[in-house]
């Protein structure tokens, strides 16, 4: 069950990367500025989850 939900998680980071980068246009938009930005989202996804059980 917790691999699924890195999975999912990992997917809507990565979507959501992209989007952004393509919606703002952050510095050319390339894959290592979409990949970081997906590894921030994620990371926070996880320590929202973890401050939230707290």
């Amino acid at each position: 069950m917790q691999f699924e939900i890195f999975i999912i998680r990992l997917i809507l980071s990565i979507g959501f990367a992209i989007l952004l980068t393509r919606f703002f246009r952050f510095l050319g938009s390339s894959i290592w500025i979409v990949g970081g930005l997906a590894i921030l989202m994620m990371a926070l996804a996880y320590a929202l989850e973890y401050s939230k059980k707290r």
